[in-house]
């Protein structure tokens, strides 16, 4: 972003979601337009000009909206899948310990969520499960309505900032499932998908207008008919059915957690956001280490 001097008058030229003012930022670097963005306490985001250069920013603005018809449009449920490289860093957290299941084999019986031995106090099963996979085909098609799951998540907030509350929402689902089935044994990342799902339901719940509850409640309506399409287990055909209802459920709650500021207005992707990466890489890790 091009920096103005704090000594300059400066004025609000645009404000709104911090993907237009982007946009906006763009058109005036064409045309080497210097430029402020921040975000006001209100939650919108802001491109600040100096007074100087305010005709000639007006003027470029609404050119391109000229050009650019639709170049505002409103928050919609289910956004269409835009390709974001944001959930490869937590698929690669199943992939590398699948990869790792299958030189080890030790670690499906020691990592596995198994009822009787979470409620004996072997809580990392909780976690370690969500990392292991009983095939190649349970391994491909979580990693596949995964990316698509945190692919719309990613496009309304960053990923790492709503992905431990996912973790725990599938940990939880675990646990709660192990109390319902006393012989349960179960291992995947579908509990961590379906929890993802739940929690995209949300966001999008809360991002909706107000006026029409019933439209406020789609995503949630859609969320759950798409659950039971995808509620599918692995070749041998055992399906998890608690462990995936449960954790939808979950993740539904779980996405309450983010501010609504970030959701409505967009929040940029920064330092804290590769900390929080490293932090549940690091969690993992532990998790691991205190199961083998």
């Amino acid at each position: 972003m091009s920096e103005v001097h704090p000594e300059y008058n400066l004025i609000c030229l645009e404000q709104g979601v911090l993907r237009v003012i982007r946009d906006f930022c763009l058109v005036l670097s064409s045309q080497s337009i210097r430029y402020v963005v921040s975000q006001n306490e209100l939650g919108p985001w802001e491109i600040l000009v100096r007074e100087e250069d305010i005709c000639a920013a007006q003027a470029q603005i609404a050119l391109y909206k000229q050009e650019n018809p639709e170049w505002e449009k409103e928050f919609v449920a289910l956004p269409m899948l835009r390709p974001s490289a944001q959930p490869l860093w937590f698929l690669l957290i199943p992939l590398v310990c699948t990869f790792l299941q299958v030189h080890y084999s030790h670690m499906k019986d020691l990592g596995l969520s198994d009822a009787g031995r979470i409620l004996n106090g072997e809580w990392w099963r909780l976690f370690t499960a969500q990392t292991l996979h009983n095939s190649n085909y349970h391994l491909v098609s979580n990693m596949l309505s995964g990316f698509f799951v945190f692919s719309l998540i990613a496009f309304k907030m960053p990923l790492s900032r709503i992905a431990p509350f996912i973790i725990l929402a599938a940990a939880l689902a675990n646990l709660e499932t192990a109390f319902i089935m006393k012989d349960y044994r179960a291992l995947g990342f579908s509990s961590t998908v379906f929890a993802g799902l739940g929690a995209l339901a949300t966001l999008e719940v809360r991002v909706l207008k107000r006026e029409n509850l019933y439209r406020r409640l789609v995503p949630w309506f859609a969320v759950f008919l798409l659950a039971v399409f995808l509620g599918v287990g692995d070749e041998s055909g055992k399906v998890d059915i608690w462990g995936h209802f449960l954790g939808l459920i979950m993740g539904m709650l779980a996405g309450f957690a983010p501010p609504k500021k970030w959701l409505k207005w967009g929040e940029p992707l920064g330092m804290f956001d590769i900390a929080a990466v490293m932090a549940i890489y690091a969690f993992f890790a532990v998790v691991w280490k205190i199961a083998l």
